[in-house]
């Protein structure tokens, strides 16, 4: 057999296996949406409450906050991507914020939050006390 042969049937072999490869994918039932589902993306997951109970509760002083960050008490933060933050006006009613709603320079709220426990320095929830 010829070196150019041998190519050819190399090259015929191997795209009839990139076929067969596309094909049992296409049936595959979690393609078709049966068996087991892809995991949730963030726009579909829920939001969590707050919840004051988490161990690990500290207390400081926010001056900054923007593209995902905060600085509190001269430390630069992360917010998690689920982070739960609310705010509170003095004594009324909180209202929760989303990260990106977070733009303040030159600010000094104090603040209660909470650390997750697997990543440094990252925040997964936060209350805000605004003056009166």
């Amino acid at each position: 057999m010829s070196g150019q042969h041998i190519g050819q049937r190399v090259l015929h072999g191997a795209c009839a296996g990139l076929l067969l490869g596309a094909a049992g994918l296409a049936w595959s039932p979690a393609v078709w949406g049966q068996g087991t589902s892809p995991a949730p993306s963030a726009q579909e997951s829920h939001p969590r409450g707050l919840d004051r109970d988490l161990p690990g509760m500290r207390k400081g002083v926010l001056t900054q906050a923007r593209n995902g960050t905060a600085s509190i008490d001269r430390t630069i933060y992360t917010f998690a991507v689920d982070a739960v933050i609310q705010g509170r006006p003095g004594r009324g009613p909180g209202k929760s914020f989303q990260v990106s709603d977070l733009r303040w320079d030159g600010v000094e709220y104090p603040v209660d939050y909470w650390l997750a426990t697997n990543a440094d320095k990252q925040i997964i929830q936060m209350v805000i006390y605004f003056p009166q």
